[in-house]
């Protein structure tokens, strides 16, 4: 997909975490395809500490999460420092590129200063990658930017053969203690509160469904909402919740034991969850909102409104009531995400910092001029 003849490019990625991210570990090693070199570090203070960024051998930052700034008597002046460091830099000719991920931390204590810091982030920012059109207009509208030429809508890559896949359904269930006639949904990943899985374990109390299980595993936020879903879960043999950190060998047990992936999330702008699903080969329950009305349709998922009390409730009924059919919107699922490959979104990502590096040479030489 990279066209070969480009120099390499010097990019940092802040922050990198590499192979402990699936996102950014598949699209650094395709980058490195496409003549980008990424710099290791973890943060922008780190690269003002060793000089590359003012040294001239640093083409590009890119950042990706924003950092969350927690000492209260020092949180402002913390802000301040890392938009003064991204100032410099705009100053020092190195353009900056931010993938949204999201538009504010999913458990923010501070909502009006991250909202402030990311709303200076994306006006000092020459590139700016969401993953759907719909993400685009929700940044828009957040912060009331008016040059979308800045935006590349670039889709999220599929996770196919990004993880083990060698178990199948009846193995699958068999690790997990569950009926082959049992219908199983799955609830996978971090067990945050804003991923709305109490607001899934009550939906799914009230279910009437015969041989309908929910599995619920992925590590908690911490002890304290362990416990909180263990008496959620209290009484009722059909939930089982996996509290822990699951590894990639084992995500494999899960998606293949399931019929259905639920993603009750409260709000989101992008969500790995959702491709990871399709990879699979798995229908989804979700909201329509943010990137899961992007990449899920009617013929691969159960979408509702996130507005109504009932959402949830009623798109797991349906998915009961079409049991027969959740196998086929899973292949469905699997053979429009395997478009979205990391090599387009390298590509396109590549694409995006030349034009970014191509837009600040012209700045200069007017400057001079």
């Amino acid at each position: 997909m990279c066209a070969e003849g480009r120099r390499t490019l010097s990019v940092a990625f802040v922050p990198y975490w590499g192979a402990g991210n699936p996102y950014q570990d598949a699209l650094a090693r395709h980058l490195s395809v496409c003549g980008v070199d990424l710099d290791t570090a973890h943060s922008l203070k780190g690269l003002f500490r060793r000089g590359v960024c003012l040294s001239g051998t640093l083409d590009l930052v890119h950042l990706h999460w924003l950092p969350v700034f927690g000492w209260r008597q020092w949180r402002f002046l913390r802000c301040l420092a890392f938009a003064v460091r991204l100032v410099l830099l705009r100053i020092h000719g190195v353009p900056l590129v931010w993938t949204i991920h999201n538009l504010l931390p999913h458990e923010s204590s501070h909502p009006r200063l991250d909202w402030l810091l990311r709303r200076t982030v994306a006006g000092l920012s020459s590139g700016l990658i969401v993953h759907g059109r719909s993400a685009q207009q929700q940044a828009i509208e957040t912060w009331g930017l008016r040059d979308e030429s800045r935006f590349a809508v670039i889709p999220h890559g599929n996770y196919m053969g990004d993880y083990p896949n060698s178990i199948g359904r009846a193995a699958a269930r068999r690790r997990l203690a569950l009926e082959d006639t049992d219908l199983v949904f799955l609830f996978l990943g971090a067990v945050r509160p804003y991923k709305g899985v109490l607001e899934l374990i009550e939906a799914f109390r009230q279910l009437a469904g015969e041989h309908t299980v929910l599995v619920v595993a992925g590590k908690p936020l911490d002890d304290d909402f362990t416990r909180e879903i263990q008496r959620a879960c209290a009484g009722v043999e059909s939930i089982r919740f996996h509290p822990g950190f699951v590894p990639d060998e084992e995500i494999q047990v899960y998606m293949n034991a399931a019929d259905a992936v639920v993603l009750p999330y409260r709000h989101l702008l992008s969500s790995g969850g959702a491709l990871l699903a399709m990879s699979f080969g798995k229908p989804c329950v979700g909201p329509a909102m943010g990137c899961l009305a992007d990449v899920l349709d009617e013929s691969g998922a159960f979408l509702y409104d996130p507005e109504s009390k009932t959402g949830l409730l009623e798109g797991m009924q349906r998915a009961i009531d079409v049991r027969d059919t959740l196998a086929q919107m899973g292949e469905y699922n699997r053979q429009k995400a395997s478009q979205w490959t990391w090599e387009k979104a390298a590509s396109a990502t590549r694409a995006l910092y030349d034009r970014c590096l191509s837009e600040a040479g012209s700045a200069r030489r007017d400057t001079v001029r």
